[in-house]
C-alpha cells in the first residue's frame, strides 16, 4: 500500500455532522421558550401563594346563635349590701324609697315622679332617689346607720297615708261630701296632711289633673258647691292649714299651697250655716239693701245671732249682713 492510500483511508472513516436545518432550529427554539415560560409561571405561582400564606389572617370561628349574648351581664350591687348608692337595687332600696314617700313633702314628690311605676316603687337607686334623699336631708350614699335612721323612724309610724288618699280621691271623684269629710277627719296634723297630699300629685279628679289635696277638693271636686266647701275648709283649719288675708292657703312655717280663694281668714269658728230658701235681699248693718237678691239654695254664711225676726250672718268675705228668719234654713 502506498502512502497516498494510507492517508486517504482514515479520512474515509471520519463521520461528518450535517448542519441543522432552519426548521429544526426553529422547533428547538420554540420548545425551549415554552419550557422556560412554563417554568417561570410555576415559579411565580409558588412564590405568590407563599407570600399570600404569610399575610393571610386566620378565619374567625362562627358563633352559634345560642351563644350570642343580646343583653350584657352588668355587675349589680347585692340588695343586702351597704353602703347603698346610685346603681344599687333590690329590697333595701325599695324600703328607702317607701320611707321617702312616707316622709312626704318634696322628697315624696320626687320619688313619685322618678321612681314610682304602676303603683309601686321601682327599687332602683337612680338620680331620682339621690335627689329625694338630698331633699329629705340625707346623704346620697347610705350606710347601714343612715338606712336605719331613715327607714326606722318612718316604719314606726302606722299612719296609712296612701289608703286615706285613695279614700278621699274616690269620694272626690263621686263628689261625695260625707266620704271626703270621713277621710279628712283621719288627718290630725299638718305633717299627715303633707303625706296624704303627696298622693294627689298629677292625679285626675273629675278629669282634671290636680297637684295637692286642697287643690283637688276646693278648686275641682267642689268648685261650685259653697256649702260643701265651707265644711271642707273647716276640716283644713282643724288640721292646721291657714289662709291669709288674700285668700291663699298655706302651711305655717313651710309656705303657700297652690290654691287661692277670694276670702279672708276671719272665719275660724263653726256655727250653723244660713241657706236661702227663697229669693232674698240681704241688708247691711246701716240698713241698706244689697242688690241683686240672692237665689234659693245659696249659702249666705254663718249664723251669729237671731233677733226681732232677723238673722245676723257673718259672710264668707267677713261682712255682717241681715236676712229675714223665714227666708232661711240652717245647717
Amino acid at each position: 500500500m502506498d502512502t497516498k492510500t494510507a492517508i486517504k483511508q482514515p479520512l474515509k472513516q471520519k463521520k461528518v455532522t450535517k448542519p441543522l436545518s432552519q426548521k429544526t432550529v426553529l422547533m428547538y427554539g420554540i420548545g425551549g421558550g415554552l419550557v422556560l415560560g412554563l417554568g417561570y409561571l410555576v415559579y411565580s405561582h409558588l412564590r405568590n401563594r407563599s407570600a399570600a400564606n404569610r399575610s393571610i389572617q386566620q378565619p374567625v370561628s362562627t358563633i352559634r346563635p345560642g351563644g350570642i349574648i343580646s343583653t350584657p351581664s352588668l355587675p349589680k350591687v347585692a340588695s343586702d349590701q351597704f353602703p347603698l348608692r346610685k346603681g344599687s337595687r333590690g329590697s333595701l332600696v325599695g324600703m328607702v324609697q317607701k320611707a321617702l314617700l312616707e316622709k312626704g313633702g318634696q322628697a315624696a314628690m320626687i320619688i313619685r315622679e322618678t321612681s314610682f311605676r304602676n303603683g309601686k316603687v321601682d327599687r332602683i337607686f337612680g338620680r331620682g332617689t339621690q335627689r329625694a334623699l338630698r331633699a329629705a336631708g340625707y346623704p346620697t350614699v347610705l350606710t347601714q346607720s343612715n338606712f336605719t335612721s331613715l327607714v326606722g323612724t318612718t316604719s314606726k309610724s302606722s299612719f296609712p297615708a296612701g289608703s286615706i288618699a285613695k279614700e278621699i280621691i274616690n269620694a272626690a271623684n263621686s263628689q261625695n261630701l260625707f266620704g271626703v269629710l270621713k277621710g279628712l277627719k283621719k288627718i290630725t296634723s299638718v305633717s299627715q296632711y303633707q303625706n296624704v297630699s303627696t298622693f294627689f300629685q298629677n292625679v285626675r279628679i273629675l278629669g282634671t289633673r290636680v297637684s295637692s289635696l286642697v287643690n283637688a277638693l276646693l278648686s275641682v271636686a267642689f268648685k261650685r258647691k259653697e256649702l260643701e266647701k265651707v265644711k271642707i275648709r273647716a276640716e283644713f283649719r282643724r288640721i292646721g292649714l291657714k289662709q291669709n288675708a288674700r285668700g291663699v292657703w298655706f302651711i305655717p312655717g313651710i309656705g303657700a299651697l297652690d290654691y287661692f280663694e277670694d276670702m279672708g281668714d276671719q272665719i275660724t269658728e263653726q256655727w250653723n250655716l244660713a241657706i236661702a230658701e227663697r229669693p232674698t235681699l240681704l241688708q247691711t248693718e246701716d240698713g241698706s239693701f244689697i242688690v241683686p237678691e240672692i237665689l234659693p239654695g245659696t249659702v249666705v254664711g254663718y249664723i251669729t245671732a237671731i233677733e226681732d225676726g232677723m238673722t245676723r250672718i257673718l259672710t264668707q268675705s267677713g261682712e255682717t249682713v241681715y236676712a229675714p228668719v223665714q227666708n232661711l234654713s240652717s245647717m
